[in-house]
């Protein structure tokens, strides 16, 4: 059996991150020129990224509520 530590395991995930992120096309990782597509692609993140959360149902129990105070 091959023991790994966090570390070693953090170091193997974030290689095989940059392999894989190394594969990826150059047009996926086009970069928007003018601030008005970086708007619709932050947009258009935020909307993909609820319509994710929305598939799955969350009770109101599963994060407690929290205050934050100013010091």
């Amino acid at each position: 059996m091959v023991r790994v530590n966090r570390r070693q395991l953090t170091g193997a995930l974030l290689a095989g991150a940059a392999q894989l992120n190394a594969q990826t096309p150059a047009a996926q990782q086009a970069v928007p020129q003018d601030a008005d597509q970086m708007l619709a692609e932050a947009r258009r993140q935020v909307a993909a990224n609820r319509s994710s959360l929305h598939r799955f149902p969350l009770p109101m129990s599963t994060e407690p509520a929290s205050a934050f105070k100013a010091s």
